[in-house]
C-alpha cells in the first residue's frame, strides 16, 4: 500500500495505491477520500504513451536517431558552454515533483547565472499569485478545504469546478449552502445553483459594482476594514463609476443579480468566493482577482467569515510558485528583485543571482523570434498544444535548438531536437503541495527511468558545478526545506515520515495579521479586452475527464464521449447562421483558424466554447491555433479566455 497524491488537478487529493488498484486516502488531512474519475485509471494511464528512448537529431527535418544518456549529456554540455546565459530559456512545469523544480532552479539561477525559467503555471495560476501578493504582502491560499464545511454560500467565478475540481466540488455539495455561478456557459456547476452569464471578461467591472452597492448601502464592515486594511479610499474611488445600471451594460447581466450578490455578501454567514482560469487568464487578471479580493475585505470576509480562493490549476503549481520557479521567483516566496532575498540564497547556493527577472515565457517566445534566445528545454509540459497563439509558437520553434523532457511522447517533441526520457508518477518519491497549501509526500511503487532532477544533477557535475551531489530526493528535500524557515510557507520542521501536513496551519493569517503589515485595497482598474477582429468571442477550458493536452489521458474509458473536438454555441447563434448539432464548421481569428463540431447548449449567444486539450491525435487544428498571447502587464498571464472570432460554415 502507497500513499500519494493524484498527479492531475491542483485539488491535491491524497490517493491509496495498492496494485493496479487505486481509492481515495481518507485520512488524507485536505481531501479526506475524494478522487476524481481520472485518479481510477492511474495505473493504466503510466504505462500509456510513454517516451522509451532518447531521441536526438541535429536538424529538424530529420528523423530522429536513438542515442544513449553519455551522447545526450554531451550534447547538452556542448551547448550550454557555446552560449551567453541569456540566450538558454527554460519551461518547467507544475507536474514536477518539488525536490525537481528546486534543483532545476538551482541549476538555472545558480550554476548558469540566467533567471530565464519559466513555467506552465504563468499560464495557469500567475495572476492569482501577483494578486495575493498585492493585498496581503504574500502568495498562498488565505484558507483551505476545510472552510467548505461550514461555509453557506459558495460564488465561482469563471470555474467549473464540477469538471475541472471535482474533488472539493463534491464537498461543496455536502455543505448544502447556496452556490452561484458567474460564467458565460451554464456549466454543470451552473446546475446547483444561480447562473449569472456574464460577458467573458468583465469580472472587473461587476466586482467594482458589488464593492460600490456595499457601499452605498453602508454594508461595509467598518471595524474589519478600520483595523485591518488600507487604501479603502482609493479602492472605492474606483467603484464608485461602476453603478448598477453601468455594470448591468458592461458585463450584460440583470442588475437584480448584482444587488443579489452584493446581499450574499452582506447576509451570508460564511462565503468562499472561489474563482479559476476565466479570471486568471486575462489582461485583466490580476485586476479581477483584486476586485474579487477587495469585495472580501470590505465585508471582513476572511478565516472564519470566508475565503477569496484561487483554485490552483496543476496538482505541484502551488510548490512550484514556493521553490519559486516562475522568472522572478526565489525558494521560499522569495524574489531576485530583493537584494535580501538574493544575498541570502546566494549564500546557501554558492552562486551569485541577477537581480532582474528573466523573461515570462510569452515574451521568451518574441525573444527567440528576435533571435536572442537559442536553445529552448522544455521540461514536463506540452506547449505545442497548450501555448496561445501556436501558429507563432511553431514558427519560433523552427529557430531554436529544442530539448524536451519527458515521460511521454508528447506533440511537442516532433518539434525537438533532443528528447530525454524520465520517471512519471510512482516512478519517483518526492513532495507535492496541494492547492490549500497541504504538502503530500508521494511514495515511489514501481521502478522507471531517471528522476527530473537526476538529470539536471548529472548534467551539473559534468558541468563542474557544485553543490549538486544528491543521492537522493530526502536530500534535496532537507536542503530546500532549510531555505523556507520563517517565511510564510515555512516548512522547515516537516520530514517525510511525519506527511501530510499543511504550511499556514487552517487559515494563513489567522490573527490577521498580514506580510504587507495591513491588507491593502487596491483600485481595481476595468479595461475591456480588444482583440479586434469578428463578432464573436471564443473562451475555452477542459474537459471532464481528460486532462490538460491528453499526453497521459487519452486512453479509451477515458476518452468515451469526449473523443471528438467540439464547440459549444447557442441554439439561438445556431439558428442565426443557419447550423445544427454535429455540422463541421470553420473558427478564424487573426492568428489561425480551426474546424470543430458544433454541439449546441447553454451558453451566451455571443461565445463559444472550445475545449483546449485535443492534441494532434484527434484533431489537426489545435484550439489554440485561434487564440490569444495578450498578457496581464502584471502577471504576464496571457488572454486564453477572450479571443474574437469569425465562423464559416462552408
Amino acid at each position: 500500500m502507497y500513499r500519494v497524491q493524484c498527479p492531475f488537478c491542483g485539488v491535491g487529493c491524497g490517493l491509496i495505491v495498492e496494485g493496479n488498484k487505486v481509492r481515495g486516502d481518507k485520512g488524507h488531512i485536505a481531501t479526506k477520500g475524494s478522487m476524481c474519475i481520472k485518479a481510477k485509471y492511474l495505473p493504466k494511464i503510466i504505462e500509456n504513451n510513454r517516451l522509451k528512448n532518447i531521441l536526438y537529431r541535429e536538424n529538424k527535418k530529420k528523423e530522429f536517431k536513438k542515442i544513449d544518456w553519455d551522447e545526450a549529456y554531451n550534447i547538452l554540455v556542448d551547448y550550454l558552454k557555446s552560449l551567453d546565459p541569456d540566450e538558454i530559456y527554460f519551461y518547467v512545469s507544475g507536474q514536477l515533483l518539488t525536490e525537481d523544480i528546486y534543483v532545476i532552479n538551482k541549476f538555472v539561477k545558480g550554476f548558469l547565472g540566467s533567471n530565464n525559467i519559466d513555467s506552465n503555471s504563468r499560464l495557469c495560476v500567475s495572476t492569482a499569485a501577483v494578486a495575493y501578493k498585492l493585498a496581503f504582502g504574500s502568495d498562498g491560499v488565505p484558507g483551505c478545504y476545510d472552510d467548505i464545511d461550514d461555509s453557506d454560500c459558495f460564488i465561482f467565478v469563471g470555474s467549473n469546478a464540477a469538471w475541472c475540481h471535482p474533488g472539493i466540488f463534491g464537498r461543496v455539495l455536502k455543505a448544502k449552502g447556496e452556490i452561484v455561478a458567474i460564467d458565460p456557459r451554464y456549466t454543470d456547476t451552473a446546475k446547483y445553483g444561480k447562473w449569472i452569464p456574464i460577458k467573458p471578461g468583465t469580472d472587473t467591472a461587476l466586482f467594482n459594482g458589488i464593492l460600490n452597492i456595499l457601499y452605498e448601502n453602508d454594508w461595509i464592515d467598518w471595524e474589519f476594514v478600520n483595523k485591518y486594511t488600507e487604501g479603502f479610499n482609493e479602492a472605492i474611488e474606483e467603484a464608485k463609476k461602476y453603478t448598477p445600471k453601468k455594470v448591468a451594460e458592461i458585463c450584460d447581466v440583470e442588475e437584480e443579480d448584482i444587488y443579489y450578490l452584493a446581499e450574499l455578501y452582506h447576509k451570508k454567514k460564511k462565503v468562499i468566493t472561489f474563482w479559476s482560469m476565466g479570471v486568471n487568464q486575462s489582461t485583466n487578471g490580476v485586476m479581477k482577482a483584486l476586485s474579487i479580493i477587495n469585495v472580501h475585505l470590505a465585508t471582513g470576509r476572511l478565516n472564519d467569515r470566508g475565503c477569496p480562493f484561487s483554485l490552483t490549476g496543476q496538482s505541484n503549481a502551488m510548490g512550484g510558485r514556493e521553490v519559486g520557479y516562475l522568472s522572478h521567483g526565489l525558494p521560499g516566496f522569495r524574489d531576485v528583485r530583493n537584494k535580501e532575498d538574493r544575498e541570502f540564497i546566494e549564500k546557501i547556493w554558492g552562486y551569485k543571482i541577477k537581480d532582474k527577472p528573466g523573461y515570462s515565457i510569452v515574451e521568451a517566445i518574441d525573444k527567440i523570434l528576435d533571435g536572442e534566445i537559442k536553445f529552448l528545454w522544455i521540461v514536463g509540459t506540452n506547449p505545442a498544444i497548450s501555448f496561445p497563439n501556436l501558429n507563432k509558437f511553431y514558427k519560433a520553434l523552427e529557430n531554436v535548438f529544442v530539448v524536451v523532457q519527458d515521460a511521454y511522447y508528447s506533440d511537442t517533441i516532433n518539434m525537438a531536437n533532443l528528447a530525454l526520457p524520465v520517471a512519471t508518477f510512482g516512478e519517483r518519491e518526492g513532495v507535492m503541495t496541494g492547492g490549500d497549501r497541504t504538502v503530500t509526500y508521494c511514495q515511489k511503487f514501481r521502478d522507471g527511468g531517471k528522476e527530473d532532477w537526476r538529470v539536471f544533477t548529472e548534467l551539473a557535475k559534468r558541468m563542474g558545478a557544485k553543490g549538486f551531489d544528491y543521492s537522493s530526493a530526502r536530500e534535496i528535500f532537507e536542503e530546500y526545506k532549510k531555505l523556507t524557515k520563517g517565511r510564510v510557507c515555512d516548512i522547515s520542521n516537516f520530514s517525510y515520515e511525519d506527511l501530510t501536513k499543511r504550511w499556514g496551519e487552517k487559515h494563513l493569517y489567522k490573527d490577521l495579521k498580514f506580510p504587507s503589515g495591513k491588507a491593502k485595497f487596491v483600485r481595481t482598474i476595468y479595461k475591456e479586452p480588444d482583440d479586434g477582429f469578428g463578432g464573436l468571442i471564443a473562451t475555452t477550458g477542459r474537459l471532464k475527464k481528460q486532462w490538460h493536452t491528453m499526453t497521459r489521458t487519452a486512453i479509451k474509458e477515458l476518452l468515451r464521449g469526449e473523443d471528438e473536438p467540439y464547440a459549444l454555441i447557442s441554439e439561438e447563434l445556431a439558428k442565426k447562421i443557419g447550423v445544427k448539432d454535429g455540422d463541421l464548421i470553420k473558427i478564424k481569428s487573426k492568428r489561425g483558424e480551426i474546424i470543430r463540431k458544433i454541439k449546441i447548449g447553454k451558453i451566451r449567444e455571443d461565445t463559444l466554447f472550445i475545449p483546449f486539450g485535443y492534441n494532434y491525435k484527434l484533431t489537426n487544428t489545435p484550439t489554440n491555433l485561434i487564440t490569444n498571447d495578450k498578457f496581464d502587464p502584471l502577471s504576464k498571464e496571457p488572454e486564453l479566455k477572450f479571443s474574437k472570432v469569425e465562423l464559416d460554415k462552408d
